[in-house]
Formats: C-alpha cells, structure tokens, sequence
C-alpha cells in the first residue's frame, strides 16, 4: 500500500472545499480520486463523486467486532512519545486491533531477519517488539502487517538507481518481468517499483520464512499478508513462468490476444500459482502457532483479474482466517455486495477494508455500511490519516468498546514469540 500522504491531503483539502461550494449549488463534483492501495503504478486514479453524505440516525453496535488499523512502518520509526500518543488515541476511540509495517520496501524492521536486512533508519533499535508491547498494554490485539509481499524494491528513479533491492540483488533470476522484459514497474508519481516473480516457490519460500519468523519471536496475534499477487495483467513472463507455463499446459508463454482461451489459460495459471503461495505460508505459520490469525488485504472485485490474485479460491480451501476486501472509496456498498457474491459461502469470513481519507461523514457511513455485510468488522486505511475522524468515532460508530472477533490465547502466542 504505497501511498503519497500529502499529496493525497492536498486533494482531499480540495475535496471538501469543492463539496461546500457544490452544496451551495445543489449539485456534486467529480474529481480524480485520491491515490489507494488499491492501485498499483501506471494505473489512473478512478473518479469520485464528492457529495454530502447523511450520516445514518442510530449505529448499531456491537460486542464482538474487528476495529483494525494499519500503521506504516515509517510510524512506527517516530520517536516513543509520538508512537505512544498515537497508540492512546486509537484506543480511546474503541479501535481494538493494529496492523503494523513489518517489511517493506525490501526490508524488515526487526534486527537479526535471516531472510532480509533491517530497513536501515531502524537500526539498533527493535521497534516492533516496543510497539507490541505498548499495544498490549492497552488491550489491543497486533497483526504484523507484510506490506510488500511480492514486491521487493522502491526507488525513485530506477534508471539512476541500480539496485533491485536486497533480494533481488542477492537473486536477480527472481524479478519479475512483463511481457516486454521490463523489470521494473513505473509511475511517474511514486517512482519505480520492482517485485519478484510471484510464481516461484523461491519467492513463497521467503514470505513464508518472514511470516514464521516473526511468529517465532514476537506475541503477535495475527499475520497480515499484503501484495500477494502479480503487478498486472502483463506479468509475469520471466524464465520460470516460461517454462513451467509450457510444462503445466504444453503452451508456449507469449502475449495473447484478450480474452482467448489461451490467455485465460494463463491466468488461471496465474491464479493456482498464487494458492500455492498462500498455502505454503499458511501451513508454515500454523505449524508454529496453530492459534495465529492469518488475513490478507486483497484488491477489490474489479481488479482481482487483472492481479491474478485468486483471493476467491484461498478462501473456498480454507487457505485464510479471514480476508480483507479492498473498499477505498467514498461508497462502499457496490464492493461489498460484489464481494459477497465471489466469496460465496466463505463470505461469513469477510472483513471491510475501508478508508478514512474520504471526507469523514462518508468514512462513518461506511463503517455502518460494513456492518450490513458482515459481522466480522472492519480494517482502517490508515492511523497517520485517521487523527481528525476519532472525535467523531467516539460519538458514532465506535461509541461503545467491541472485542475483537479474531481472538486467540494471548499466553499461547507469548509462549510461541518467546521460542
């Protein structure tokens, strides 16, 4: 989930400026939506409608309820008071859960990985095992958040930039390349990203080993699996897909045309290689810790296909605890409903992921919305964002404490994180 913070703020400040001057006049303006997680580079921002939103006349609340909220990593790096402060004030407004940055942009930012260095302003320091414990010290559950997943690098400008990060230096056989043979995806805004092939065992392997590792050495309730799947409809044509494509279907990998057999042959390919992927972490991370609650952050339902990402079938097999449904924009309900729908029988496991950086009336509402759908609760994008919606959280929707659906034994993990 990468993300330009205040550029986003600037838009949204235009935002609610234009919607004053559209109430005015009886009408709504459309804009080009604030950047989400759920795009990736190249792709446009969708437009919105920036309307007055009527809160709903009562919410509903409930006793058993998942409140979560990612935090970035670069949160995590501020000084203690700031985290702490930060901490307090998501907990007076009744959020029960938080899902902090565990590894991104090729890094990890605990000390001594086996898999991956330490991001390097992290440096001698352990801040997520100091984030833990304040958290827990007020009531709420953690969920180490794998944000990068599959991919391994950000820079800037990759042509100046000859790094692939520390991964894929150490392996370049492993990036990903699209059809062309471009090993880097770009945008002009955020900059150059690069991901490793998500096909190969080599890549599930080292997700897997992040994920057990962290269960190893920290009390954490849960793991929250991030960018499990391929940058784009073009990726990922590098040496192994060439091959074991041809192996599993007698196909020789190339671009094909749109909606030909061929091509979506190559995407349910695609597809089960990604079941793969999710399997292997979840066997490895139960083997640990049975008790662990495993989630992913997953696109929305008009772009599954596009990322291959095959987030219906991880939850027909059972693959995930539950499965966070990317819903970023101002109205949540056309996501939900068509969510519903894939998901089918596994859509009790639901979890709303929603946004604050819609104007804050239309963040409440969607909060009531999620409800409608699903008991499970709902995931914030994100804390740094979230500071001028808690008022209102603590006189709405989040009036009253839930407890989190999502629980396991607190001496369970501690026991486990401690080994």
């Amino acid at each position: 989930m990468l993300r330009s913070h205040r550029t986003r703020w600037r838009i949204l400040q235009c935002a609610f400026a234009l919607t004053a001057v559209s109430l005015l006049l009886g009408s709504s303006i459309v804009l080009a939506a604030p950047t989400t997680g759920t795009l990736e580079p190249g792709q446009a921002p969708e437009p919105v409608s920036v309307t007055n939103v009527e809160l709903p006349k009562q919410w509903t609340h409930r006793e058993v309820e998942l409140r979560g909220i990612w935090l970035p990593g670069k949160e995590l790096l501020e000084p203690q008071d700031k985290v702490l402060a930060k901490l307090d004030a998501l907990t007076s407004a009744n959020f029960n859960a938080v899902f902090p940055d565990a590894y991104f942009r090729g890094y990890v930012i605990y000390p001594n990985s086996e898999y991956l260095p330490q991001f390097p302003e992290a440096r001698g320091r352990d801040p997520l095992a100091s984030f833990i414990e304040a958290a827990h010290q007020r009531g709420l559950q953690v969920h180490a958040w794998l944000e990068y997943g599959f991919y391994a690098y950000h820079t800037p400008d990759a042509t100046k930039d000859k790094s692939m990060g520390p991964w894929l230096d150490a392996h370049p056989e492993l990036v990903s390349v699209d059809s062309s043979g471009q090993r880097f995806i770009h945008n002009p805004a955020w900059g150059d990203f690069y991901s490793m092939c998500p096909a190969n065992p080599k890549c599930h392997e080292l997700i897997a080993g992040i994920a057990v590792e962290i269960v190893k050495r920290y009390p954490v309730e849960g793991i929250n699996l991030d960018r499990i799947r391929f940058a784009g409809e073009k990726y990922c044509y590098c040496p192994y897909c060439r091959e074991h494509f041809r192996k599993d279907t007698g196909l020789e990998l190339k671009p094909f045309s749109a909606g030909s057999p061929e091509a979506k042959r190559f995407l349910e390919w695609k597809r089960a290689q990604l079941v793969k992927a999710v399997r292997l972490i979840r066997d490895r991370v139960k083997a640990v810790n049975p008790q662990i609650v495993l989630t992913s952050y997953v696109v929305p339902p008009a772009e599954k296909d596009n990322k291959a990402q095959s987030w219906d079938l991880w939850m027909k097999e059972g693959l995930l605890d539950a499965i966070a449904v990317s819903m970023y924009g101002a109205d949540i309900r056309r996501d939900a409903q068509r969510a519903l729908q894939i998901l089918g029988p596994a859509s009790s496991r639901l979890l709303c992921a929603i946004s604050c950086e819609v104007p804050t009336a239309a963040y409440l509402t969607n909060i009531e919305e999620a409800r409608k759908v699903t008991k499970l609760g709902q995931i914030t994008w994100y804390s740094g964002a979230v500071t001028d919606d808690l008022e209102q959280l603590r006189s709405g929707p989040y009036a009253k404490p839930a407890r989190p659906p999502l629980a396991q034994d607190r001496e369970t993990s501690v026991t486990q994180g401690a080994r």
